[in-house]
C-alpha cells in the first residue's frame, strides 16, 4: 500500500481506472494452464480475445455513443513491468518458443503468477 500512497494522484487514478481486477482471476488461470501445458497457445490467445470482447461489450453498454474504441486489453505481469503487453504481442512472442522474447515473456508470466502481481488492464 505504501507504493500507492506515494504515487501522484493523477497517476494512481489512471492506473486504477484501467485496471480490471475482476478479470485477473481468469487471466491467472489461463496463464497458469498455459505454463502447465494444459492449454496450447491458440487456446490461450482465443480465451484472452474473448475476455477483451467481453470488456468491449461491457464498455458499449456503459457508453451511449457508438464510437470506435481504440482501447485494448493488456497485461502487467509484475511490479515494475511497464511493457503493457497486448494479446497480439503475447501471440507473436510465444509463437516461436526458441526466440529470446518468448523466454523473457514466459519468465515474466511465471514470476507474476508466483508473486501474485499479474494485472489485467483495458485502456
Amino acid at each position: 500500500m505504501a507504493l500507492k500512497r506515494n504515487l501522484h494522484p493523477t497517476i494512481f487514478a489512471i492506473h486504477t481506472m484501467t485496471k480490471q481486477a475482476h478479470y485477473t482471476p481468469m487471466a491467472r488461470q489461463l496463464f497458469g494452464q498455459y505454463l502447465d501445458s494444459a492449454i496450447d497457445l491458440d487456446t490461450l490467445i482465443g480465451r484472452l480475445r474473448e475476455m477483451e470482447l467481453q470488456l468491449m461489450a461491457d464498455e458499449d453498454v456503459d457508453d451511449e455513443e457508438e464510437v470506435e474504441s481504440s482501447k485494448r486489453l493488456w497485461f502487467r505481469f509484475f511490479a515494475g513491468d511497464d511493457m503493457k503487453t497486448s494479446i497480439t504481442e503475447i501471440e507473436q512472442d510465444l509463437s516461436d518458443p526458441s526466440h529470446p522474447n518468448a523466454k523473457i515473456l514466459l519468465r515474466g508470466i511465471a514470476f507474476g503468477l508466483e508473486t501474485d502481481e499479474l494485472e489485467v488492464h483495458y485502456s
